[in-house]
């Protein structure tokens, strides 16, 4: 083999190699929530947290993360139809949630998920990847504490 035919032939060879390479990097984005979240982005189980009415969720639409539970407030009054409680990690691929009182729903941070405050989908994420519903957590009041347990 003459070297201009073998300087060729490596040169398609490395080219080959570089291609295929690049197709599977840019594979397609996966179909379900990240399996390295751990809970699917939601709190442990057996987890617990209260928030203190008296000093936090003090107006509509106030929210606040505590031990991987978002807290919500809804209503005016302090019964539990006035809050939620769900997950504040969102199960895609782990981004922080929040909600956004203007338009009443929940979003994630990373690729724009958005949730209602029971947890049904609302929108998938703009990563082209899809999301499952987040975890909502049963919520008490007792005097001016709210508490959620997973």
């Amino acid at each position: 083999m003459e070297r201009n035919e073998f300087i060729k032939s490596l040169g398609l060879g490395v080219a080959l190699v570089c291609t295929g390479t690049c197709f599977s990097a840019c594979g397609k984005k996966s179909d379900s929530p990240d399996p390295a979240i751990p809970n699917g982005g939601g709190a442990p189980a057996g987890t617990t947290a209260s928030v203190d009415l008296n000093t936090q969720l003090l107006t509509v639409g106030a929210s606040v993360v505590v031990n991987g539970i978002l807290f919500i407030r809804t209503a005016a009054g302090n019964t539990t139809t006035s809050f939620a409680a769900t997950q504040a990690t969102c199960p895609h691929q782990g981004g922080a949630l929040s909600f956004i009182q203007a338009s009443n729903y929940i979003q994630c941070g990373l690729h724009s998920s958005r949730y209602t405050t029971s947890g049904s989908i609302l929108a998938q994420p703009n990563d082209g990847g899809t999301t499952s519903a987040l975890k909502v957590y049963p919520i008490t009041v007792s005097g001016n504490k709210l508490t959620a347990t997973v």
